[in-house]
């Protein structure tokens, strides 16, 4: 190499160098190295990053700038993630800027070969008319009645035994798992009228289950990686892109049998056939002709809502487009092209949006100030549910499955966390625990609330 083109290099890394101290002066977030951004911090703190992201957020105000491709042209498009956690900031993108916030080409690459073009991976029009159609058979009282049975039933013939039989023997239970085979059973038989019945006695593998998971596992780390890496790994078949691809082959031939089936079925009703109330069977009975892959996409990712958030309760970030120039309430530019994110997860747990108890466990923070009445906090504080447009329509659903779990729960027995069994997150799309809930059951004595209600009342009337 002779001298000119050493300093050549010499010169282009130096321009670069200073280039990119002027860049990384300018980010308000954990630190950037050269070339790789802010990889190396995602990589050490891949094991905690709810709580990596909450603590740089926290440090922060509640808002943060870093950059995942620190190179000229792209690091201030592209490469520039936005992370906030702000009710003002989450108000302004969810709901006042709706449209320039969309999900945006990076999320639906990444959940393509999952979720299709479905309702959480889709924009414009294609999420409108879903969103529409979703929210007309979610209003109705038929598909609420119809959650109520399959919740129900679930509960009083598989749940309860379960766990009666548990105490009985006093055998501990992983509460979570539990929890997750019933919410997926419920959502299975809510989303295409089939329950797989993962929630049995022996608590048996089910095929169908085990591939969901593998699948929803291995997007995640999509998320993790560059773009360009998980694809090149997807094109050489590598690591979890493996599983990946087996397992929504499997995921999709057993959607495939499910829709074909229920086409005979509903064939069938015209000849005095048994009715169907399911999702799936009523977007079948629509008009439109629908291709049987937006059938599977439509059944998935009703299932991906409404099984892993229901029984784990809280999703933990979500990732947009910035489609035009903006600047955010708290005074954050975000450029056209660039990425925000929001954290869910961060957001419960800011002082100053909760107050310095933020961290204590006060279910009264929920209540009117005497205490009588729950009162609904303002949506963009308490996002578990999405917030603006994209508000869950399963909502009422949700908590209709989780009051009656817990009622039904708390009303049969004490829970105590097995001794020494370690509760830590584990990293996923939803905040799963990474070794479950092992808990031991007791039985409830009932009569001393029975005896204090009892009292309460004939006190009113004068009589305790």
């Amino acid at each position: 190499m002779d001298s000119s083109t050493g300093w050549l290099i010499a010169s282009v890394i130096v321009a670069y160098l200073i280039w990119f101290k002027s860049i990384a002066r300018s980010l308000t977030g954990p630190r950037v190295w050269p070339l790789l951004g802010s990889l190396p911090g995602l990589i050490q703190n891949a094991n905690r990053m709810h709580d990596w992201i909450a603590d740089n957020l926290r440090t922060r105000g509640g808002t943060y700038q870093t950059c995942i491709s620190p190179l000229p042209f792209l690091a201030r498009k592209q490469g520039l993630v936005t992370v906030t956690c702000d009710p003002k900031n989450l108000e302004h993108i969810l709901k006042a800027k709706f449209d320039n916030y969309p999900k945006g080409p990076t999320w639906q690459s990444v959940f393509h070969d999952l979720l299709g073009e479905g309702i959480f991976n889709s924009d414009g029009d294609t999420w409108l008319f879903q969103r529409k159609t979703a929210a007309l058979e979610f209003t109705t009282r038929t598909l609420r009645q119809a959650m109520a049975r399959w919740v129900s039933r679930a509960i009083k013939l598989r749940f309860c035994p379960i766990l009666k039989t548990a105490q009985l023997e006093g055998k501990p239970v992983d509460l979570q798992d539990l929890l997750l085979r019933l919410t997926f059973d419920n959502i299975c038989g809510l989303a295409f009228g089939k329950d797989p019945q993962t929630l049995s006695p022996g608590l048996p593998e089910n095929s169908f289950a085990s591939a969901f998971d593998r699948a929803t596992e291995a997007t995640l780390q999509r998320f993790i990686l560059p773009e360009s890496i998980w694809k090149l790994k997807k094109w050489l078949r590598l690591g979890m892109e493996v599983d990946l691809s087996k397992s929504l082959g499997h995921v999709d031939e057993y959607l495939t049998a499910v829709i074909n089936t229920r086409k005979l079925e509903l064939l069938n009703k015209v000849d005095g056939g048994t009715p169907h109330d399911d999702l799936l069977s009523r977007f079948m009975k629509k008009k439109e002709a629908y291709s049987d892959t937006f059938l599977r996409h439509v059944a998935l990712n009703f299932i991906l809502a409404g099984r892993d958030t229901s029984s784990v309760a809280l999703s933990w970030f979500f990732w947009l487009h910035v489609a035009a120039d903006d600047v955010l309430p708290d005074g954050t530019v975000v450029p056209a092209g660039s990425a925000i994110t929001y954290s869910i997860y961060s957001t419960g747990r800011m002082k100053f949006i909760w107050g310095e108890d933020v961290l204590e466990f006060r279910p009264e923070r929920w209540l009117s100030g005497d205490g009588k009445k729950f009162e609904i906090k303002d949506q963009f504080r308490f996002v578990s549910f999405n917030a603006g447009p994209r508000i869950c329509l399963g909502k009422d659903l949700a908590y209709l499955q989780m009051k009656s779990i817990a009622a039904a729960v708390l009303l049969r027995h004490r829970l105590t966390v097995v001794a020494g069994h370690r509760v830590e997150q584990k990293m996923s799309l939803t905040l799963f625990m990474k070794y479950g809930l092992m808990v031991d059951l007791h039985p409830r004595d009932l009569e001393p609330i029975v005896e204090k209600i009892g009292c309460t009342g004939m006190a009113r009337d004068g009589d305790c």
